[in-house]
């Protein structure tokens, strides 16, 4: 019996000093691997928001309704007081004719003095603004005649070329801002498309309506910012930080477990942008801290060095 018990106690104390020599190997392994030169990264911490996603339309300034002042009868023009670009007032005289029949009285020296003060003039009936000027003081004009041509001013109406695939997007939210040059920004709403499309573009022109005060020329290029859609509670991380196979149907993110080991986590992307890309993952929250610069070819853990502390 006491051999059998002192055969017991070797056996166990050759287990202990077994068990305990693995264990420091392991330690004396990972320390080994911690002492090696580790790959320099910088990290970042996911960041939770919203955002605003606007797509642009191509548009341009058009006046829809425009005036043309004619002359009522054949005469001489002798008085012209607009030039192209005034703006016309309502009542506002436009031209002076000399009528024919008042030219043959002064050639025959038969004229009064009552027919010397008639002539025709020729006024404006409502606001407007002065496009072209067809005729010069001293030109003879028809009945009928075109003297001028105007844009209405209150006609105003900026037209936004939307393509054929947008277009169910306006059905959820028609409001806009149109993007002038040189100029504020101004808001409005999709209001209502005109059936003419073109056929180089694959757009439909749409009616958007702009301040009777505003005073732009019309084929002017403007931009139409339109919201395409709102992200609420986003979780967003650097671009760089994002990694993915060669045909990029899978996309993951080394983020560190402490302070020397990154491990890999699958995420799902979602909006992309020049600087930041949207994703969504259980494993990932905004106290994490993920890779952003040299986790390129990182097996699935890796020891790594922080260079910088975000």
């Amino acid at each position: 019996m006491r051999i059998q018990n002192k055969l017991l106690i070797i056996n166990g104390i050759i287990v202990v000093f077994l068990l305990m020599s693995g264990c420091k190997n392991r330690d004396t392994k990972t320390t080994n691997v911690l002492k090696l030169p580790l790959p320099a990264v910088t990290v970042a911490h996911p960041e939770k928001g919203n955002k605003i996603l606007f797509t642009y339309f191509q548009g341009i300034s058009k006046y829809l309704q425009s005036v043309n002042y004619r002359a009522r009868a054949a005469g001489i023009v002798t008085h012209v007081f607009i030039r192209p670009g005034d703006p016309i007032q309502p009542h506002q005289p436009l031209f002076i004719l000399k009528p024919v029949e008042l030219t043959a009285l002064e050639n025959s020296g038969t004229l009064s003095k009552k027919l010397l003060n008639s002539r025709d003039t020729i006024f404006s009936t409502q606001a407007a603004l002065t496009n072209n000027i067809a005729v010069q003081e001293g030109d003879y004009v028809q009945p009928g005649g075109l003297l001028a041509t105007a844009f209405k001013k209150n006609s105003l109406v900026a037209i936004g070329y939307v393509p054929f695939h947008d277009k169910l997007l306006l059905k959820q939210n028609k409001n806009c801002l149109v993007i002038i040059p040189e100029a504020k920004a101004i808001s409005s709403t999709f209001k209502k498309p005109l059936f003419i499309a073109d056929s180089t573009s694959q757009t439909q022109p749409y009616i958007i309506p702009l301040p009777s005060n505003l005073m732009i020329p019309a084929n002017m290029n403007l931009r139409i910012r339109y919201i395409e859609k709102e992200i609420k509670n986003g979780l967003f991380i650097p671009r760089t930080a994002v990694l993915s196979n060669v045909m990029e149907t899978k996309f993951w993110v080394m983020k560190m477990k402490n302070d020397t080991t990154a491990v890999k986590i699958p995420v799902v992307i979602g909006w992309q942008g020049k600087t930041s890309v949207q994703v969504s993952s259980d494993n990932i929250k905004p106290i994490d801290k993920v890779i952003t610069q040299g986790a390129y070819g990182m097996p699935d853990t890796a020891y790594v060095r922080i260079i910088n502390r975000k």
